[in-house]
């Protein structure tokens, strides 16, 4: 083991914590400290290029933002919390200049658009049922170990009211010792839905129990999934819908969907303003269509395409129902394992994607030899969307404007909407 050192903080790093450097000049990531923190540290085991420390003594503390969660520092999300308002604004929008910089795109970018801390319409908890009773919450950070928590800030009313009786619900169907992973949504209060992701096989009586807990609380669904199967439904009162634009889609169970309704309306706005008069667009990596049906909404047609059938099933029943089917055109294809070629986009004037974190590099590779006027790339990960950026780029294009969303409040994730034109 290394010998404690005494370490100035210079930066908050990639993921949150502070940054110092040891006397050889190795990287030293202490969380929960900020810029200017002088301390006494024990270097532990390598994360990334660096090693983690951790506080034997602080000896000099800069001033803190009071945190709003009693489990800050030991839940490991919202791990910026005790940043000042100003300081976290400009981290966030730094983390994102700083990934580009790593590609070689030295890009002016327009100020974050924020969203609002208790809007947060999903979620998953982890739950262990000990001999104790059952622990809900969420891990901490790099571990599997879960924080016991009584609620979380960001929720929104419909979900922060479950917390007790999803725990209670668990206490009466889960047996010790046991693991289960909750994944609640809530489009409003009256389309909740809950998926419980455990091992455990539901017998009648547990059955029955979750159908009741569904009729107490006024819950729209409920499903049940082990491992590597989909998702079934237990008890399935109404259907959870959702409305975009013109359209009213049907949730389908482990169907994606924005965190929060204000960041999706911020990330649809930037879309349509990227598109601008575009006729004819093709919307990559889809979903169940939140820019397919803001886009076809506003009088556009929409090749839509993304890997999940049953979300694209979702989409076009719900483009049938609108009167939207002259507009939107579906189809299901791995955008990864076969992306779309270059031909396919002769006739558009306008490119979304909004991959998973992994990013679009093949679809990217592809994009950069098309003739494409406009292309407008929306991420949840800096580094896979500088890397897609760069290919663009490479390929001709250039990036018009990129905007920084912060859709995860007071933690280091952020969001990015970039603009990018082929110069005629």
């Amino acid at each position: 083991m290394r010998p404690i050192e005494e370490i100035t903080i210079t930066k908050i790093a990639q993921h949150g914590d502070g940054e110092g450097r040891l006397e050889d000049g190795m990287r030293v990531f202490v969380p929960l400290t900020l810029p200017g923190d002088k301390l006494r540290v024990q270097p532990g085991g390598k994360r990334g290029d660096g090693l983690v420390g951790s506080v034997i003594e602080m000896l000099e503390q800069q001033p803190r933002k009071e945190p709003i969660c009693p489990v800050f520092g030991r839940c490991g999300g919202c791990q910026l919390q005790h940043l000042e308002d100003n300081d976290y604004k400009s981290w966030k929008s730094a983390s994102l200049v700083t990934a580009l910089s790593r590609h070689g795109l030295d890009v002016e970018i327009s100020p974050l658009r924020q969203v609002a801390i208790n809007t947060r319409r999903r979620a998953t908890l982890a739950l262990v049922m000990a001999q104790a009773g059952p622990v809900l919450g969420f891990n901490e950070a790099y571990s599997d170990r879960v924080v016991p928590m009584e609620g979380c800030p960001l929720l929104v009313p419909a979900l922060a009211a479950l917390w007790d009786p999803i725990r209670n619900l668990c206490s009466d169907i889960l047996d010790a010792p046991c693991r289960a992973d909750i994944a609640i949504t809530a489009i409003d209060a009256m389309n909740v839905d809950v998926c419980v992701m455990s091992d455990v096989a539901l017998d009648l009586h547990k059955r029955e129990k979750i159908a009741a807990f569904a009729e107490a609380f006024d819950i729209a669904r409920i499903s049940w999934q082990r491992p590597g199967e989909g998702p079934e439904p237990i008890s399935q009162r109404r259907a959870v819908g959702l409305r975009i634009g013109k359209a009213e889609i049907s949730l389908p169970g482990g169907g994606f969907l924005q965190p929060s309704k204000e960041g999706e309306a911020v990330l649809q706005e930037l879309v349509a303003e990227g598109v601008a008069d575009a006729k004819h667009v093709a919307d990559l990596y889809c979903g169940i269509g939140t820019f397919t049906f803001s886009l076809a909404s506003a009088g556009k047609h929409v090749l839509a395409v993304d890997d999940n059938p049953t979300q694209i099933a979702a989409l076009d029943q719900a483009a049938g129902r609108a009167g939207l089917g002259g507009h939107i055109r579906t189809s299901v294809r791995d955008l990864k394992e076969s992306p779309l070629e270059t031909s396919a986009f002769n006739e558009l004037g306008a490119v979304v994607f909004d991959p998973p974190r992994a990013g679009a590099k093949a679809q990217a590779e592809c994009l950069a030899d098309s003739m494409v006027p406009v292309i407008v790339a929306v991420s949840c990960n800096p580094a896979t969307m500088a890397r897609d950026l760069r290919i663009l780029v490479d390929g001709g294009y250039s990036i018009e404007k990129i905007t920084p969303v912060d859709q995860f409040p007071m933690s280091y994730h952020v969001e990015a909407v970039a603009v990018l034109r082929r110069p005629r």
